[in-house]
């Protein structure tokens, strides 16, 4: 009972501590992380959405492995780089009346209420590279900011980062979207017989220099454009210097979903092909043009594994003439040890049989000694026929080093243990 009194008169003592203390003050700071789920992942998933609402088939793909029909909409993005190859390939395709929205930036999955136009930082350093689908076009792109701009912009944005909490923080998350603002620009473009309201931005602008055809518009004058429409053959082609009216938090601002469904059309139902990448993997590109051969090797491959591999196929019968002999062995061996240079083991081991063939048959002549005695000697050349010389270097000399001398060693040998 002491111990729990104990116990409430300090916490009784914490809380009059605590509301004894003045001056607390309360902060609420909101911060936006953007979309969840897929159109965090997907920047144009309410596009597409609204054209199939429209009847249309649209949907995003990682890579262009197969180029669609010729009354498609291809919507690409210019900043993974295309290789003029692929372009031309594009080209041709819109050529034949296909046609291709291009867009310089603004594709990737940033978060939009972080910023407007995605990492501003990065898109100051990045260098100006030459694009093979303007430069066909006839298209120039130049930065929107001065050399001067950029560097105040950067300072800004260094500065909003450093400061630390309160005023500070929200004066610079102000000045960052100053700079993104700076870059909106609302633009009102007039196309067949309709006007559309868009909010247009990026850091680089569109240059034309040839006059605008029937059926063509820009987004701004010809030389500081933002959107240019243009006819390639049969087909065509919208340059946008950044993909921001068709992204998921603004597309339902202003004329953005009007615009994006007159661009479609709405005659007929098409496909509309969202691209995060301009090419695809590189097995499969090799799938799509090379299937044939793939699948011939793959069969020839499954033959050889059930010709050669124990587990495929019938098992094989045992054919008794080529089972390999006991005396075939012994040969295998023997040019083992003559390939390592080790005829000495095969010298000792003929001499030795000898001896035993004498301990076996001839048991008077066995003096327990491993030199040749004068019997011995004596007996060899009667059966034999050698020399006594010749009987003396085949249990005495040196193991040759030639393979003639050795072989004729190795047969006198052998003829005196048979002899015996």
């Amino acid at each position: 009972m002491k111990k729990l009194l104990m116990r409430l008169s300090g916490m009784l003592a914490v809380s009059v501590l605590l509301c004894a203390c003045g001056g607390g003050e309360w902060k609420d700071i909101e911060r936006t992380l953007g979309y969840r789920g897929k159109a965090r992942l997907n920047p144009f998933l309410a596009a597409e959405m609204l054209l199939d609402e429209l009847g249309h088939d649209a949907q995003g793909v990682k890579a262009l492995t197969k180029l669609p029909d010729h009354d498609a909409v291809i919507m690409l993005s210019a900043e993974s780089g295309l290789p003029a190859g692929r372009a031309k390939q594009l080209l041709r395709w819109t050529f034949s009346g296909g046609h291709l929205i291009y867009c310089l930036s603004g594709t990737r999955p940033y978060n939009d209420f972080d910023s407007q136009f995605g990492s501003f930082i990065a898109a100051m350093l990045l260098e100006e590279e030459k694009d093979p689908i303007l430069e066909q076009l006839g298209v120039g792109a130049k930065k929107r900011l001065a050399v001067e701009e950029m560097e105040k912009a950067l300072k800004n944005v260094i500065r909003g980062v450093e400061d630390d909490g309160g005023d500070e923080e929200d004066a610079g998350d102000d000045e960052d979207d100053d700079e993104d603002s700076r870059l909106e620009s609302i633009q009102r473009i007039e196309w067949k017989n309709r006007k559309y309201e868009v909010s247009l931005g990026g850091y680089q602008h569109l240059i034309l220099e040839r006059r605008l055809q029937a059926g063509e518009f820009s987004a701004g004058p010809k030389g500081e454009s933002l959107a240019l429409h243009l006819r390639h053959g049969s087909g065509w082609v919208t340059v946008l210097a950044h993909a921001r009216p068709f992204r998921n938090r603004w597309i339902g601002e202003r004329d953005h979903a009007r615009w994006l469904a007159a661009l479609v059309g709405g005659r007929a139902t098409k496909e509309v092909l969202f691209v995060a990448a301009s090419t695809g993997s590189f097995f499969g590109l090799l799938w799509e043009h090379g299937w044939m051969v793939l699948v011939t090797l793959a069969l020839c491959l499954i033959f050889w594994l059930w010709q050669q591999m124990p587990r495929f196929g019938p098992p094989a019968e045992v054919e008794l003439d080529s089972t390999r002999h006991f005396a075939s062995h012994v040969g295998a061996l023997g040019e083992f040890f003559w390939r390592l240079r080790r005829g000495d083991v095969l010298v000792t081991a003929a001499r030795e049989a000898v001896r035993e063939r004498v301990r076996e048959r001839h048991r008077s002549l066995d003096d327990g000694s491993s030199r040749l005695s004068d019997a011995m000697a004596a007996e060899i050349a009667l059966r034999t026929g050698f020399s006594p010389e010749r009987i003396a270097a085949a249990f005495d000399v040196a193991p040759p080093q030639s393979a003639h001398n050795f072989v004729s060693l190795m047969r006198d040998l052998q003829t005196i243990r048979q002899a015996l």
